[in-house]
């Protein structure tokens, strides 16, 4: 009865251990779905003209002027400056170009420069752009020289220092009481994921606990057991079969009276 109530309670031990270790198994991680993509569009397919007799515009391709805008007095180009096209005005970009598309014609060029920038250094141009032309005009003018400006020297003045007098040391001391320094460690960025419940242990040393347990319950159940009644029986039997020294005395009367 003790044995098998051991038994028992092994068993349930270890299947409860065995609950706890599998129930801190870490879960495995959920991967992040992917944003599903639209399906693509059919090409349009153009449709043909149902009357091949209609007439269709004439392609008017355009002419391109193009050139650098240039300061006579440094030799380098100049960006901002306003060159005038006919009736449209655009500006010189970073490294003095500038570009601009235009219809067959004639047209008049020119630079459009304020007080500040300077004077041009040519008159205006009439240009003839023809379709596909690109017509190459570099376009001159000359700054103003920069005035010299002198910068007046200023001249340190003497400074007289006041003479002090040594006075007394009326200050209290105070010691200086030494502050500890604790320093903070840096706190993880990241922390280990782990399912395990605090307290608990890890999952393997519950499942492997569990696993003895059980063992150990099926090593009880299975062990064979002592029968101390029946042992007990045969001995008493075995001594009732036995004579006792009673009954060989008559048995060996009963054998002398036969042969007299």
């Amino acid at each position: 009865m003790r044995a098998h109530v051991s038994s028992f309670t092994l068993m349930v031990a270890g299947i409860f251990a065995l609950l706890i270790g599998f129930s801190t198994v870490p879960s495995p991680r959920g991967v992040a779905a992917q944003a599903p993509e639209p399906s693509p569009r059919p090409a349009l397919v153009p449709t043909s003209s149902v009357s091949q007799d209609d007439t269709r515009p004439t392609e008017v391709v355009p002419g391109r002027v193009t050139g650098t805008v240039i300061d006579l007095r440094t030799g380098a180009p100049v960006a901002g400056i306003a060159v005038v096209v006919g009736n449209q005005t655009i500006y010189s970009d970073a490294n003095g170009n500038y570009d601009i598309w235009l219809t067959s014609g004639y047209y008049q060029l020119d630079l459009a420069l304020s007080a500040t920038q300077g004077s041009a250094g040519q008159s205006a141009q009439a240009i003839a752009v023809g379709p596909g032309d690109t017509v190459l005009v570099h376009l001159f003018f000359t700054s103003p020289a920069p005035t010299a400006t002198v910068t007046p020297v200023v001249l340190p003045t003497p400074t007289i220092a006041p003479i002090l007098t040594a006075l007394p040391d009326t200050s209290v001391a105070h010691e200086k009481v030494p502050v500890p320094h604790t320093t903070v460690s840096a706190l993880p960025q990241n922390l280990p994921h782990t399912a395990a419940a605090a307290g608990f242990g890890s999952a393997g040393t519950w499942i492997l606990l569990g696993a003895l347990l059980l063992g150990l319950s099926l090593v009880i159940q299975l062990a064979p057991r002592r029968r101390p009644r029946l042992t007990t029986r045969r001995v008493r039997g075995r001594d009732r079969s036995m004579p006792t020294p009673e009954n060989v005395e008559d048995l060996l009367n009963k054998l002398l009276d036969r042969d007299l």
